[in-house]
């Protein structure tokens, strides 16, 4: 026995599945647009995270060489407002294989966080200031700063740290010695 359908319905299935296909297909845009946007932001963090990791390094060393950080050797700055910062000469002696003094020693650090640590970062720069503060301590303030371009042209979204550049952006971290 064979079923007979009115003209009106036939291909109604048809333009059923077709209907369907275009909502699925709007679905699976939209969701590969929110993994774009998410891979973009999970990259803009990843960045951050080094940033904070170069300045904690950089404490560390202060922290291991405190008494040239209280005599003011440990403070540099390479923070520009566009272009690649500059790195100071590589110091003599190497500190990681010969015995150094204070002093030296914070040369090297100072240089080994410049060219090495801050370049791991797109544009990587910083600063390092020491003041005597209240109750015969030093206070210590590190700032990295680095281009954050890629993630924030994609994402809309724009630094608050730096007017002159909107796409660098600033981590800054203060400690008493």
């Amino acid at each position: 026995m064979q079923i007979h359908y009115p003209k009106q319905t036939a291909g109604f299935a048809l333009l059923e599945v077709l209907l369907a296909f275009v909502v699925l297909a709007f679905g699976l845009l939209g969701i590969a647009g929110m993994l774009l946007v998410g891979h973009k932001a999970n990259s803009s963090s990843y960045i951050k995270q080094q940033a904070v990791q170069t300045a904690y390094d950089i404490v560390e060393r202060i922290h291991a060489n405190s008494l040239a950080a209280i005599a003011g050797s440990y403070n540099v700055n390479n923070i520009t407002t566009g272009g690649a910062a500059t790195i100071p000469t590589v110091p003599s002696p190497n500190c990681s294989t010969a015995t150094c003094t204070t002093t030296q020693l914070a040369a090297y650090d100072t240089w080994f966080w410049l060219a090495q640590d801050l370049a791991q970062i797109p544009n990587g720069s910083g600063s390092v200031t020491t003041t005597v503060a209240a109750g015969n301590t030093t206070l210590v303030v590190v700032t990295v700063q680095w281009d954050d371009s890629p993630a924030q042209s994609t994402l809309g979204a724009a630094s608050k740290t730096q007017t002159s550049n909107p796409n660098l952006a600033q981590f800054t971290f203060q400690t008493l010695l």
